[in-house]
């Protein structure tokens, strides 16, 4: 039997992109899946496209990055199925522009989208992961083990991620709820995928492609795989093991390339 069937899990920001792959590989393989975006159309779109696979689907709009909806999301799910296995930490945005270039007003947004979201929605999640002896995953990034230039307040929620994993992995010790953190590398562009920039306005992100580039499907099955190995940390990609080695022996060198390569794409307009 799958290791997923009927088990009920929450994944956030899952109307596209990887949260969607998540949900779609989840249906297949037996899971009750609660998807989750702010309740545009799209949402309504991917209940439908999944249900109609015969996958057992709740979509619950919700802003998760504000505390009251993320309660509602929780709430909602424990009336519907009764339990939450899983909670899938998925919801995030990036903002692109330097700290002194970004409007002070914006700045919480990524924030709110990429850790505050996973908080409030692991906060409130703990008493039933408690109860099904289930587990909590947060999916960070490359930009959560060294800070990336143009991507300062999306670096910093994303190493946020990891102090939060870190202390609940203690705190949770002897409770039989899992913990687990994915270091997600680059990842082929959605099409019409949208980022903010320094005034807090989206745009759709430049396609572009890299070697070593990772699927949204294969994104998606390696994350599941943590969660059925039961493993803490795990860095995605090639390129990307090769970032996290070279940072814990030479952090000084990858500040080095990394700025470079960021102030030359940030000066040719990226």
């Amino acid at each position: 039997m799958s290791f997923f069937r009927d088990k009920v899990v929450i994944v956030t920001g899952s109307s596209s992109g990887i949260g969607k792959a998540l949900a779609l590989q989840l249906g297949e393989l037996g899971a009750k899946v609660v998807i989750n975006s702010r309740g545009d159309g799209k949402l309504q779109q991917t209940a439908d496209e999944l249900s109609a696979k015969g996958y057992d689907i709740l979509a619950v709009p919700a802003n998760v990055g504000k505390l009251d909806e993320c309660r509602r999301l929780v709430d909602t799910t424990l009336q519907h199925y009764g339990r939450i296995d899983y909670l899938i930490n998925n919801a995030g945005a990036n903002m692109h522009g330097r700290v002194e270039d970004t409007d002070p007003e914006v700045l919480h947004l990524p924030m709110e989208i990429n850790y505050l979201s996973a908080l409030y929605m692991t906060k409130f999640c703990i008493p039933a992961l408690k109860e099904s002896k289930g587990g909590v995953m947060f999916v960070s990034s490359l930009a959560g083990i060294h800070g990336l230039p143009i991507n300062a307040v999306y670096s910093s929620a994303k190493m946020g991620l990891r102090a939060l994993a870190e202390c609940l992995k203690a705190e949770l010790t002897g409770t039989g709820v899992y913990v687990g953190i994915a270091y997600v590398g680059i990842t082929e562009n959605e099409q019409g995928k949208t980022i903010y920039n320094a005034k807090g306005e989206k745009f759709v992100r430049p396609d572009f492609k890299m070697l070593g580039m990772q699927s949204i499907s294969d994104v998606a099955a390696d994350i599941l795989w943590m969660i059925r190995t039961q493993r803490f940390k795990h860095v995605f990609t090639f390129p990307g093991k090769l970032q996290a080695f070279l940072n814990s022996l030479f952090p000084g060198l990858v500040q080095y390339l990394l700025t470079k390569a960021y102030l030359r794409r940030y000066r040719n307009g990226w």
